[in-house]
């Protein structure tokens, strides 16, 4: 091998060496990117499926909330018709309030109806047992008709007392239920207002979830196109060392040639001079002899 030949085989093999050196580097550097990328696509997912279940359970929650509300806006629309009849009720008492079982007097104090029944009761008798003045009979007459229609007037106000009697304890009855339709509608919307805080606290998680998924998935591509941009330099040097090897080839089978040459030469000269001692009749050593059968 000559001088030139053997300096370049060793810058080839120092460049080989040096070469594989950096493929190994960066193979230590790509199984760790790897990993690091692989572990934030994980993460990723990971957000992606609590995202995933949240919005399942804010869709739930919401289902709850809008059958909470429309029970509110039904039970609402209960109690305002109960309320209004209850006003309705109110009102038609407050206006007979003054209607009850008894009549002024002239006096404007009231009279029981039955004292107004003794009354003509007393004055029907006299007419009928005491004899007395026309005059006089005349007025108590006229007495007995007021005391009568007094009475029937009084009749027809203890029926009108006994309707709104009714009135009233129908009225009562309806504030019951109205209270009863208010505490549903009182539970129902503290209900509907808890689910409601509940999806708003999810839907913030979710929010915040899903910055923590963006950020995950841009470190994710971001360690992936440097692994891309690292594996392309891999191959390059993979590329080097193949190119180095086939110089190294190149070398090692032109140094093997020029010494087979070499070999040749020497082999043909010392034939050369093993056929000057066979013409001579000079005895042949074994060095000799091995020659000849290398020459032949």
């Amino acid at each position: 091998m000559s001088d030139t030949d053997q300096i370049e085989t060793k810058q080839l093999k120092a460049e080989l060496e040096e070469t594989k050196e950096s493929i190994s580097e960066i193979k230590n550097k790509l199984n760790s990117l790897n990993t690091e990328k692989e572990a934030w696509y994980s993460k990723k997912n990971e957000y992606s499926e609590a995202i995933k279940q949240k919005i399942s359970s804010v869709k739930e929650l919401k289902e709850t909330r809008n059958s909470l509300t429309n029970k509110v806006k039904d039970l609402k629309v209960e109690r305002d018709k109960l309320n209004s009849e209850i006003s309705t009720n109110i009102k038609t008492l407050v206006e007979n309030k003054k209607e009850n079982s008894v009549q002024p007097s002239n006096d404007g104090k009231r009279i029981p109806v039955g004292k107004i029944r003794r009354e003509v009761e007393e004055l029907e008798f006299k007419l009928q047992t005491e004899p007395m003045k026309f005059d006089k009979e005349q007025r108590m007459v006229k007495q007995l008709k007021s005391l009568k229609k007094q009475l029937e007037e009084n009749v027809q106000t203890a029926h009108i007392s006994s309707e709104l009697r009714e009135v009233s304890k129908k009225t009562d009855s309806l504030k019951k239920k109205a209270n009863t339709f208010h505490r549903e509608i009182q539970t129902s919307a503290n209900e509907s207002q808890t689910v409601h805080e509940e999806l708003i606290k999810i839907s913030k998680e979710i929010d915040e979830l899903k910055i923590k998924e963006e950020e995950a998935y841009k470190k994710f591509l971001e360690l992936k196109n440097e692994f891309t941009h690292i594996n392309s330099n891999l191959q390059e040097k993979l590329k080097q060392v193949q190119g180095s090897k086939q110089k190294l080839d190149v070398v090692r089978e032109k140094s093997q040639k020029q010494r087979q040459r070499e070999d040749q030469e020497v082999l043909k000269e010392k034939t050369k001079q093993v056929e000057e001692k066979i013409s001579k009749r000079k005895k042949l050593t074994t060095e000799d002899l091995l020659i000849m059968q290398r020459g032949n």
